[in-house]
């Protein structure tokens, strides 16, 4: 019985050292946000049961989860392989704040990412050389989209409304790819580069069977510096094999210019942020210019920007003048403690019509977790109030 007991303390000893000993080795974090507000929208389009139908126009109040950032939850960690390399790993999911029913969360279940642990899923080695991921990421010109937004791409006010990357007509996802193999180089001298490749990055139109061999595919760089109070950065990506909407012709290769600055004056931070996008079998090009201004205000921040969205892209040898939309937006987050904070935001975006020569624009204010859709012609209209809380 006392050799029994010897046999538990011993075991439980070399337990605690082992543990000990991998906790030294090894990080595991569970962490996540959730986003919970109230919004109202106006101009947007009413669903509908038959694709046919024409646009109706509607005006949509409730709760919604996504503010500010889309509600989410995932793990993350690392695991030293040997001196001077490390092992990374992300899986991250999506989830609906206030359940499925929230503001326009078109059906799917998640409300972000497309799928379970699908916002990202990746594998990373980590050492002198750079970090390198392999699986599902978000791409990169997505993942510098808010170093030249006052808003940070975020709240009713993100310069995702009138990103190229959300509204590039090519049927092209360019948010996030799956079996993406990114490569981070160290940082030297304030001057960094990343490169991003995926052969098969699903989320767009093919131009045959969607499981057809033939899937897009996404090749992507990166460079930036950061000194002192100056930011600046540029991003180019090349999507190959897409299907255009709703034209079969237009397409094969679209190819995305980014480019963003900030400067931290002290007492306030100004942004800007340019995309410009064009087809090697169009007419025309897609361009994208917004400019911002946050300043401190007590434990929050003022934030204010204009933007301006441009589409002249047209199937050659078809010729179309530019459609423009126009978004001012308006917004504060007060700091209620370190990983929590409350938020009012407001945008406005004034859309062009169609007419013969041109095809207007039907942009729309929407969140990372309040998605709608806009019409043609028709102003868009957003006001959120709500909480944001990470953990």
């Amino acid at each position: 019985m006392k050799h029994s007991r010897w046999l538990v303390l011993v075991g439980a000893g070399a337990a605690a050292c082992c543990g000990g000993a991998q906790a030294q080795d090894t990080s595991l974090q569970l962490y996540g946000s959730i986003d919970v507000g109230v919004a109202r929208f106006s101009g947007v389009r009413q669903h509908s049961s038959d694709p046919d139908a024409p646009p109706i126009a509607t005006s949509i109040t409730g709760m919604g989860a996504g503010g500010v950032t889309g509600s989410r939850l995932g793990l993350r960690g690392s695991s030293q392989l040997m001196p001077g390399l490390k092992l990374d790993f992300k899986a991250e999911t999506g989830f609906c704040g206030v359940g499925l029913n929230q503001l326009d969360s078109g059906g799917d279940p998640y409300c972000s990412g497309g799928g379970f642990m699908q916002r990202e899923a990746w594998l990373g080695l980590s050492g002198s050389l750079g970090t390198l991921r392999m699986g599902r990421q978000v791409t990169l010109v997505n993942l510098h989209s808010g170093n030249g937004d006052a808003f940070d791409n975020a709240y009713l006010g993100q310069v995702g409304n009138l990103s190229l990357v959300g509204n590039n007509r090519m049927g092209v996802g360019m948010g996030r790819a799956s079996q993406a193999v990114t490569w981070f180089a160290p940082e030297v001298g304030g001057f960094s580069v990343q490169a991003q490749y995926s052969p098969h990055t699903r989320g767009s139109g093919t131009w045959q069977d969607p499981d057809d061999a033939r899937d897009p595919t996404a090749l992507l760089f990166a460079a930036q510096y950061r000194g002192g109070a100056l930011a600046l950065g540029v991003d180019w990506g090349q999507w190959r094999r897409v299907q255009a909407i709703p034209e079969p012709s237009l397409g094969d290769t679209y190819r995305l210019w980014a480019a963003y600055a900030s400067l931290n004056l002290g007492t306030l931070d100004l942004f800007v942020q340019g995309e410009q996008g064009s087809s090697n079998d169009a007419n025309g090009d897609q361009r994208m210019i917004n400019v911002g201004v946050r300043l401190p205000l007590g434990r929050g921040s003022l934030m204010a920007s204009m933007g301006r969205y441009a589409d002249s892209m047209a199937p050659r040898p078809t010729h179309l003048d530019a459609s423009y939309a126009t978004q001012y937006a308006l917004g504060y987050s007060y700091q209620l403690s370190q990983r929590t904070i409350a938020y009012v935001s407001a945008a406005h975006i004034a859309n062009e019509g169609a007419t013969p020569t041109r095809l207007g624009t039907d942009l729309a204010v929407g969140a990372a977790g309040d998605v709608v859709h806009g019409i043609v012609g028709r102003n868009s209209n957003g006001v959120a109030l709500g909480i944001s809380h990470s953990f």
